[in-house]
């Protein structure tokens, strides 16, 4: 009876180390699973929060190959993670999987940084285009400040609208819409300066400037003959000139046409003529809308053939008129050009003038008798145009 009792007390201990042996070692297999399933949620976590980061850095605009092929990577490693925590095996292989998820994570931080960086290089970009575009509709205005526009007014004004979207549109982050619109408004600048640099290429022409000091040296010498009164008025340098005998008696700031740049081609065109007149009346105060008042001859007989030519060649329309009534007149002293074609002085120098002339005292007018400023901004924009061209 003893020896049963001890047999069954040894297999009782045996199968109590047995189940102890097996529950240490089942401890051991879950404390090894649960360290290795606490390695791969940690890459899992790294993971993801770097693709979020990448999302949050836009890649999806900036970088969206390589934050497709991070999140490609990123579902990849999740499929490898499930399928280890199904094994009927309790250790996963949790090597596999943790390279799994740090191949997603170094494609998510690659796509963060490779978005960030296209971002900058594009604001770079951005605010180069715009300086450039500010540049361009400054310049714009300066020559509208001079050259009258006429339709090429909406243009300019076109040109501030763009920039002032390509401004809200980099405050709002949207960059590459900032740089188009930036970039709109320098072309648009541009045409404003093509059209300017159009009315003012005359200024640069050899042949007008040569025509212009010839019609200009033939009126001082005329008055130096006659040992009478002659006018010469520079529209360029807004200069009037009275010559006495051929030389230089009284000078005198003028204002002239808004459009003062282009010659006069037709009624209410805003430009001043140029050629060369003679007195036809004096008016008074009392005839005047201007104080005082020497009307000229325009048209004269070569403003009646520019005009037939122009409506000719259908730079005129047929139903324009050739205009009149251009005088030299007070009520200057404005500082701008505001008349419709006439040459405006204050009224102390047309009293002055009004003294020294008389009914068909000759009147030159000239655009420029130098190679002024006007010319230079002609000139220099034809320079910038052909380096423009590929």
């Amino acid at each position: 009876m003893r020896r049963v009792d001890r047999h069954v007390q040894r297999r009782v201990a045996v199968t109590v180390v047995g189940v102890l042996l097996l529950g240490g070692a089942w401890l051991a297999v879950r404390a090894v699973a649960s360290h290795r399933e606490v390695m791969m949620q940690a890459a899992a976590d790294a993971a993801r929060a770097a693709v979020q980061a990448a999302r949050a850095d836009d890649a999806k605009h900036w970088a969206p190959v390589e934050l497709t092929a991070a999140e490609r990577a990123s579902y990849d490693a999740l499929t490898r993670h499930r399928i280890e925590q199904v094994r009927a095996w309790p250790i996963p292989d949790e090597t596999t999987v943790v390279d799994a998820w740090s191949a997603a994570e170094r494609a998510a931080r690659a796509a963060a940084t490779l978005a960030r960086s296209r971002c900058l290089d594009a604001t770079r970009l951005a605010i180069a285009q715009i300086d450039k575009a500010q540049a361009a509709v400054a310049a714009g205005e300066a020559v509208a400040a001079t050259i009258h526009l006429g339709p090429g007014r909406s243009l300019l004004a076109a040109a501030r609208s763009a920039l002032d979207q390509a401004r809200a549109y980099q405050r709002a982050g949207a960059i590459e819409t900032a740089e188009a619109r930036a970039r709109d408004a320098e072309s648009l600048a541009g045409q404003v300066s093509d059209h300017a640099a159009g009315v003012a290429a005359r200024y640069a022409d050899a042949t007008i400037i040569a025509r212009w000091q010839r019609w200009k040296s033939e009126t001082i010498s005329w008055s130096r003959r006659e040992n009478r009164a002659a006018i010469v008025v520079v529209k360029d340098a807004h200069l009037m000139t009275l010559y006495v005998g051929g030389e230089p008696v009284k000078t005198y700031d003028v204002e002239l046409g808004f459009n003062w740049v282009a010659d006069k081609l037709q009624e209410g065109d805003g430009a001043t003529p140029e050629g060369r007149y003679r007195i036809v009346a004096r008016m008074d105060h009392l005839s005047s809308d201007y104080y005082k008042a020497l009307l000229i001859n325009y048209p004269n007989a070569e403003n009646r053939a520019a005009f037939a030519r122009g409506r000719g060649r259908g730079e005129i329309p047929a139903s324009a008129r050739i205009g009149g009534l251009i005088e030299i007149h007070g009520a200057g002293g404005r500082d701008y050009d505001w008349t419709n074609g006439c040459v405006a002085v204050t009224n102390p120098d047309i009293d002055h003038l009004f003294g020294r002339v008389i009914v068909g005292t000759p009147v030159t007018i000239v655009g420029s008798d130098t190679y002024g400023p006007i010319a230079e901004f002609a000139n220099r924009h034809a320079r910038d145009a052909t380096n423009r061209r590929p």
